[in-house]
C-alpha cells in the first residue's frame, strides 16, 4: 500500500465511534478490506452490533504468530474540550488526532495492513499469522474471552498485542516492547440497610456505616499483603467509588462501593476473591449487617520469558527497521493478553504498538512516522518469528 491509502485506512477505523459498542461496522470494514486483498477472514458476532474479527494467512501446520487487537475505545468525555471533533480524524505536523487513534486503532490499522502486504508481496513464512480484532476490551476484556473460549488461541504460539507502548520523551516517541503486566481485578461491596425518618434513626440500620466498618477491615486485608513479584512488584488497591443515601432526612438503606485491585502472581484474583468473600461473610454474621460481594471483572497476571523467541524477534526487527534495540518493560495496565494467556497458558506474549501516553485523554494523538514505522515492524516481526 502507499502511504496515503495507510493513512486512509486508519482514518477510517477512527471515524467509526466505538465507544464500547458498534465494533461490528468495523469488523465488517476490515473483513471488505480482507476480501479486497484476497485475504479470508470470519466475522464472528457476539452480541447486538458487536462483533470480532479473525483472519489469517499461510497455514498453521507449524507455528502460529498471532497480531491481536481491539475495536473498542473509552469514552470521549467531554466534547468541548476537544480541539477537533474526536470522531473526524484530524491531520496536523504529522500527527493524527481522534478518539482511539492512539488506544489501539494505530495499532490495529497497522497490523491488518502488514498482514495485507505480507500477503501480497507473497512473504515466506513458515507458518501462519493469524489476526484477531476483539470487542469490549476497555471495560471487560470480553472479547478475548469469547474468542478463547472458542479456541482461537489454542494452537498459537506467540502473540502481539498492539496497545500503545510509547511515551513521549524531548518531543520524541520512545518505544518499549512489554512483557509482562498486572492483573485487573474489579469488584463492588453493597451493604443493604434499613431506610428510616431521620427524627428516629434507632428505627433504621445505616448502609453507609456498615459499609464503612467493612471497608476499613477491608484496607487492613491489603495493608497486611506485602508480597511482591520480581518484576510486576506489588499488590495496587484502589477503592474509587463509594456512594450512599438517596435524601438528607432519611437513613440510607443502600451504599456500596466499586474497587480496583491491579493484581500479581503472589496474590492472584482468585484468592483476593476469597478472602473478600470470607471478610463479608464474617461481618454478615453481626447483628443488622446485609453485605454482598459482586466480582465485575477478573483479567489475570501476565508473565512472559524476557528471552522468548517472540522478544528476541521483535528486537531484532526493532534493531532493523527502528535503528535501536528497543528496551523490556512491565506495566500495571491491563490487556487482553489476559484472556488469552489464562486460556494457553504456554503462549508467549508481549505488548507493541504504535501509541503514546496520550490514550484516554483529551486530543488523544499518534504520529504517523511511528505510524508508518509500525506496520513495516509488524511485517519484520512476522518474517523474524515465522522463518
Amino acid at each position: 500500500m502507499e502511504k496515503e491509502e495507510q493513512l486512509q485506512v486508519l482514518k477510517d477505523l477512527v471515524a467509526f465511534n466505538t465507544v464500547d459498542a458498534n465494533e461490528k461496522d468495523i469488523a465488517d470494514y476490515l473483513s471488505q478490506l480482507f476480501k479486497k486483498h484476497g485475504i479470508a477472514s470470519e466475522i464472528v458476532d457476539q452480541f447486538d452490533n458487536r462483533s470480532n474479527l479473525v483472519a489469517h494467512i499461510g497455514s498453521s501446520s507449524k507455528k502460529v504468530l498471532a497480531f491481536a487487537g481491539h475495536e473498542d475505545t473509552v469514552h470521549e468525555n467531554n466534547l468541548a474540550d476537544w480541539t477537533h471533533d474526536p470522531f473526524i480524524p484530524y491531520v496536523e505536523e504529522g500527527n493524527i488526532y481522534g478518539r482511539g487513534v492512539t488506544d489501539m486503532k494505530s495499532g490495529l490499522a497497522a497490523q491488518v495492513i502488514a498482514l495485507i502486504e505480507l500477503k501480497e508481496e507473497h512473504a515466506d513464512l513458515s507458518g501462519q499469522l493469524r489476526f484477531l480484532a476483539t470487542i469490549s476490551e476497555e471495560l471487560t476484556q470480553g472479547g478475548a474471552n469469547f474468542l478463547s473460549k472458542r479456541g482461537d488461541v489454542d494452537d498459537v504460539d506467540a502473540i502481539v498485542i498492539g496497545e500503545p507502548t510509547g511515551q513521549r520523551q524531548s518531543n520524541q516517541n520512545h518505544h518499549y516492547i512489554v512483557y509482562a503486566h498486572k492483573g485487573a481485578l474489579i469488584y463492588t461491596v453493597k451493604s443493604v440497610g434499613k431506610a428510616a425518618h431521620s427524627s428516629t434513626p434507632e428505627l433504621g440500620i445505616d448502609a453507609i456505616d456498615n459499609l464503612i466498618n467493612y471497608r476499613q477491615e477491608e484496607k487492613q486485608y491489603f495493608a497486611k499483603q506485602t508480597g511482591e513479584d520480581d518484576i510486576l512488584g506489588k499488590t495496587i488497591y484502589t477503592p474509587d467509588i463509594f456512594e450512599g443515601g438517596k435524601q438528607v432526612n432519611s437513613i440510607p438503606d443502600f451504599a456500596y462501593q466499586k474497587v480496583m485491585v491491579r493484581t500479581i502472581p503472589q496474590l492472584n484474583n482468585d484468592q483476593i476473591i476469597a478472602d473478600l468473600q470470607e471478610l463479608v461473610d464474617s461481618f454478615n454474621q453481626k447483628n443488622g449487617y446485609n453485605l454482598q460481594l459482586e466480582v465485575n471483572f477478573s483479567g489475570y497476571p501476565v508473565k512472559n520469558d524476557a528471552d522468548s523467541s517472540i522478544v528476541n524477534a521483535a528486537q531484532a526487527a526493532s534493531e532493523e527497521i527502528l535503528g535501536n534495540k528497543l528496551d523490556l518493560k512491565t506495566l500495571s495496565m491491563g490487556t487482553d493478553a489476559s484472556q488469552f494467556k489464562e486460556r494457553n497458558q504456554d503462549v508467549d506474549v508481549i505488548i507493541l504498538g504504535p501509541g503514546n501516553d496520550t490514550a484516554h485523554q483529551t486530543d488523544e494523538y499518534v504520529d504517523l512516522e511511528s505510524f508508518y514505522s509500525f506496520i513495516r515492524l509488524y511485517k519484520q516481526i512476522a518474517i523474524n518469528y515465522l522463518k
